[in-house]
């Protein structure tokens, strides 16, 4: 009993304040079959959703692997994972701005039938900065993935949009957005490019 306390604590800990699944208040930035908005709190929520015709099974194999990231995601250029599901992740920008990068934890939950994949930095994974990149010290998310039927699938991404450093704050929506299409249209592209071998 103690042990569950502790684990819950500690999950709460790191993947807590995050909108819930059922959170209406989103201020919609784009309304098309992939769906984006963005919430302001401590930090700027942003969320993009998608419904794709795969199992939830057959997401989450992509979705869960990490180190692939760089091969699946197009502005993607580093990512590793290891034993203990510390993710590496570096993200390319286009010039003048400097390339980001983020160092989480990662964390499968279960939520009814929904499937979640939580990430999540701390002060821990931050110790050691490299001054070629911006460090997203307060990365947080998740990947969810609720049954629509036993072969579609709704595809939600959540994440955290403070860019930090010299990123202009009247280009956050336009950089938003085009995250949230390049991550779910990337994931929908190696969906079906895996169901066709």
């Amino acid at each position: 009993m103690k042990h569950l306390l502790i684990s819950y604590l500690l999950i709460t800990s790191l993947f807590g304040q995050i909108p819930p699944k059922d959170f209406s208040s989103w201020e919609i930035l784009q309304d098309e079959k992939i769906w984006i908005g963005n919430y302001f709190d401590e930090f700027p929520w942003c969320k993009a959703k998608i419904i794709l015709p795969y199992s939830i099974q057959d997401i989450l194999f992509v979705v869960e692997d990490v180190n692939n990231y760089d091969k699946v995601l197009d502005s993607v250029i580093y990512s590793t994972k290891d034993g203990n599901n510390i993710a590496h992740i570096r993200i390319d920008y286009p010039f003048p701005f400097t390339d980001r990068e983020y160092i989480v934890k990662f964390q499968r939950l279960v939520e009814n039938k929904d499937i979640v994949y939580a990430f999540a930095s701390n002060p821990g994974l931050n110790q050691n900065i490299d001054s070629n990149y911006i460090r997203l010290i307060n990365a947080k998310g998740e990947w969810r993935l609720s049954p629509v039927t036993d072969n579609q699938t709704e595809v939600s991404y959540l994440w955290n949009g403070e860019l930090r450093g010299d990123f202009p704050s009247w280009a956050l929506s336009k950089a938003w957005i085009k995250h949230g299409n390049e991550v779910l249209s990337n994931l929908s592209d190696k969906l079906k490019e895996n169901h066709e071998k």
